[in-house]
C-alpha cells in the first residue's frame, strides 16, 4: 500500500532518485490508471528508487477559476483510498493555493520536483499543463528536461468508442444517469460516501425502512433525482438495495431533496455510521403517486426489478 504524505512532511532531498507523475486524478479513471502503470514502468526502466504520484488537496479550478469548478467524482479522501490500492510507492498531496498557481513551471520543476524529490523522470498525461497560466506544456516541459537532465514521457489517452476517457466525460454520463457507461470508464461503479442520520420513519411505515444519508462534501457530484439500484458498503458488510434521490412528493411537500436507501436483507442500526453507496443502475424517474398504497405497490415493483439486476449483473 502506498505511503501518503503532504508536502510539509518532505524536506528537500529526503526522496532521491524518483519518478514522478502529477495530476488532479479526479475519479482515478482508466486513463489515470494507465498513467500510473506508465509511472511504475518508468521506475523500472530508469532504475529509480521510488515512484511518486503528486496530486492536490482540491481541484485547481476552485482556486484559479471558481466559476468553472466542476463537481468532484472523488473527494480527496475517496481519491486517496483508491490511489493507495494501486501500484505506486508515495502519494504526495500538495496544497493548491493561489501562490502555487502563480509559480512559473520552471521554478516548480526546480524547487518541487528536482530539489525536493530528486526526480529522474517525469510522466504526464496527454492533456497535462504545469505552472502559471498553464505555460508548462509538453514541449516546454520536454525542453526543460533536456536542460536540467530529467527524463520525460507522455502517456497517450485511453480511447473508448472513439473518444478519450476524461473526468469531464464521466461527469456528463453520471448527470445523464448513464451509470453503466461511467462504471466502464472508471473501472468501478460510481460511489459516494455518506453519513446515516435519523429520518421521519415514513419508510418503515411503508414496510420499506430506509437509511437517510447525507453527504457533507458540498463539491461531490451526486446522481440526479430518480430511483437507482445500489450496493451499499456498511460496517457489517455489503448489501444490495434501492435508492431514491429526490423530494419524495407523495409523502412530503417541502420540496427538499434527500437521499434514502432501502437495504435488502438487512436488519441493523446504521444511525451515525458512514456508508459507501455504489450506484449500479438507473430505474426510473421520481414521481408523485395518488397515495401511499400506490407508492407501496410501486416500491414492490422497484424491489423486484433491483433484485433481478443484482442477480444478473452483480
Amino acid at each position: 500500500m502506498a505511503e501518503i504524505l503532504t508536502s510539509a512532511q518532505i524536506e528537500d532531498g529526503r526522496i532521491g532518485d524518483s519518478v514522478v507523475s502529477i495530476g488532479v486524478f479526479d475519479g482515478v479513471h482508466i486513463g489515470h490508471q494507465k498513467v500510473i502503470e506508465s509511472l511504475q514502468k518508468a521506475k523500472v526502466e530508469s532504475g529509480a528508487n521510488v515512484s511518486v504520484l503528486m496530486t492536490f488537496d482540491r481541484h485547481p479550478l476552485s482556486v484559479t477559476h471558481p466559476e468553472r469548478q466542476p463537481r468532484l467524482l472523488t473527494t480527496l479522501k475517496e481519491k486517496l483510498s483508491i490511489l493507495s490500492e494501486l501500484d505506486v510507492d508515495i502519494i504526495l498531496v500538495e496544497e493548491f493555493t493561489s501562490a502555487l498557481a502563480a509559480i512559473d513551471y520552471r521554478d516548480f520543476i526546480e524547487t518541487r520536483l528536482l530539489r525536493r524529490l530528486g526526480m529522474k523522470h517525469l510522466v504526464i498525461g496527454y492533456d497535462f499543463h504545469l505552472g502559471r497560466g498553464r505555460e508548462g506544456n509538453q514541449q516546454n516541459i520536454a525542453a526543460e528536461g533536456k536542460k536540467t537532465g530529467y527524463g520525460f514521457s507522455v502517456v497517450s489517452p485511453v480511447v473508448v468508442r472513439g473518444r478519450a476517457v476524461s473526468s469531464t466525460r464521466i461527469r456528463k454520463n453520471i448527470e445523464a444517469r448513464k451509470l453503466h457507461v461511467a462504471a466502464r470508464l472508471l473501472t468501478r461503479p460510481y460511489f459516494f460516501d455518506a453519513d446515516v442520520v435519523h429520518g421521519e420513519g415514513i419508510g418503515r411505515e411503508l414496510k420499506f425502512p430506509t437509511a437517510n444519508a447525507t453527504v457533507s462534501h458540498s463539491e461531490k457530484l451526486l446522481p440526479p433525482t430518480g430511483v437507482y439500484a445500489v450496493n451499499v458498503e456498511t460496517p457489517s458488510g455489503i448489501s444490495g438495495g434501492m435508492m431514491n434521490v429526490g423530494a419524495a412528493p407523495t409523502i412530503r411537500h417541502d420540496g427538499v431533496e434527500r437521499i434514502e436507501v432501502h437495504l435488502f436483507d438487512f436488519d441493523g442500526n446504521l444511525y451515525g455510521e458512514r456508508i459507501r453507496i455504489c450506484c449500479l443502475d438507473y430505474l426510473r424517474e421520481e414521481k408523485e403517486f395518488d397515495g401511499r398504497d400506490e407508492l407501496r405497490a410501486q416500491l414492490k415493483r422497484d424491489r423486484d426489478c433491483v433484485r433481478s439486476i443484482l442477480e444478473k449483473k452483480y
